[in-house]
């Protein structure tokens, strides 16, 4: 079980410990119960594991998935969504993966979009995640989150240093640790 969300996420990852896939596994969530998850994206998800954290959904629920895969242009894909949000009122998740660069400064159209579409999901109570990487402070002051969405709440998820299967999520003070499957994460035990 993954923790609940209300209003806005920035989950700010290592790189390759599964933020795609910990977005995608709240997606399936909001689309089995009927709800419509609107998702935006630098690249197209891995097909094996779109495939495997939707396995037990059907294709008319998948249907109700609204992938926006935008390359570089971010910006267009998170005034899309702004859109859709607008469009649609069963939205109940939206998802913006990899909304920064891996490196160097977050472009200002980007962040100026997101802090719209932050604004836009926080008035019509839906729920969003922002996925970005991390990285270290130079000052060794631990993990920063790249871009700077004040209106969210900042999470961290990244490999044990104990166990690179297990991946700990940080949120303010507490540490869960989650194990990494075929679908998805769950709580270590």
């Amino acid at each position: 079980m993954l923790p609940t969300i209300s209003g806005c996420v920035h989950l700010s990852v290592s790189g390759g410990c599964g933020g795609t896939t910990w977005g995608l596994q709240y997606a399936r969530e909001a689309l089995s119960v009927g709800n419509h998850v609107v998702w935006i994206c630098e690249d197209m998800p891995d097909g094996s594991r779109f495939s495997q954290i939707f396995s037990n959904l059907s294709a008319a629920t998948v249907s109700r998935f609204h992938l926006s895969v935008v390359g570089e242009n971010t910006e267009v894909g998170i005034k899309s969504a702004i859109g859709l949000l607008e469009a649609l009122d069963s939205i109940s998740l939206v998802v913006v993966d990899d909304w920064t660069a891996k490196i160097g400064k977050v472009k200002s159209a980007n962040l100026k979009a997101m802090r719209e579409l932050v604004s836009d999901c926080t008035a019509r109570e839906t729920s969003m995640i922002a996925i970005s990487s991390s990285y270290e402070d130079a000052n060794g002051t631990g993990w920063k989150a790249r871009g700077s969405l004040k209106d969210c709440e900042t999470w961290f998820l990244h490999r044990s240093s104990m166990d690179s299967m297990v991946r700990e999520l940080h949120i303010g003070g507490e540490v869960t640790e989650y194990i990494l499957g075929d679908e998805g994460f769950t709580p270590r035990k």
